[in-house]
């Protein structure tokens, strides 16, 4: 009974190890083909960028505010310009309205070199700010969904009536893609972010479990 008993133990860890290898070669086998390579057209991206919209409308604010300033400044040194061909040269007042009118301009040079700058770095900093926002929406949606790489192109169309759009068109590196374009999945999770306070008040509204795009699969 003894050795019957050891024998059977031998047979079910024989049979227990075969059927513990027998699901994961299933497993294996029925895992659904994949891709470890997406694009993305960063562009749209931007352009669709919640937060980043605000800040560049409110930088576009401070640049209007600035040329309306410069227009009046310029406005002071063309009515000084006037004045000055009315006064006869060497003359006190034609001395104090030229030492003005050379004040204003060179001020205004350097305000406007300054600002330029100022804009200018501001402008880069929110744009790479955003960037970096995308990367890392970029880099959960491929741990999500196991993709290895992702690639930019241009997903616009090419209007053959313009030879220069003509020519950047030729020069893409993606000739062509079939449901590897993540864009619209970082754009709605994007959106999604920038709507979160409104969306922690009804949580229920719109709620619904993320499309996984064609050619990736979900570990």
């Amino acid at each position: 009974m003894r050795t019957c008993f050891m024998w059977a133990t031998c047979v079910a860890a024989a049979i227990a190890l075969c059927l513990g290898n027998q699901p994961a070669s299933a497993q294996t086998a029925a895992r659904p083909s994949g891709t470890s390579v997406a694009v993305i057209d960063l562009g749209d991206v931007f352009d669709a960028h919640p937060r980043l919209k605000t800040q560049l409308e409110q930088l576009k604010s401070q640049i209007e505010a600035f040329e309306a300033f410069v227009r009046q400044e310029r406005q002071k040194v063309e009515t000084l310009a006037e004045q000055l061909k009315t006064l006869k040269p060497g003359t006190p007042d034609y001395t104090a309205r030229e030492k003005e009118f050379a004040t204003i301009q060179a001020d205004l040079q350097v305000q406007v070199r300054q600002k330029s700058r100022e804009f200018l770095e501001q402008e880069a900093a929110v744009r790479f700010e955003a960037y970096q926002d995308i990367q890392q929406h970029v880099a959960r949606f491929c741990q999500t969904y196991g993709v290895q790489l992702v690639i930019r192109y241009n997903r616009a169309a090419i209007d053959p009536t313009k030879p220069q759009d003509v020519q950047m068109g030729l020069n893409r590196p993606i000739v062509y893609q079939n449901s590897l374009d993540i864009t619209q999945h970082i754009i709605d999770a994007l959106s999604a972010v920038a709507a979160a306070p409104a969306a922690a008040a009804q949580p229920s509204v719109g709620a619904r479990p993320p499309q996984i795009p064609r050619g990736t699969q979900q570990r």
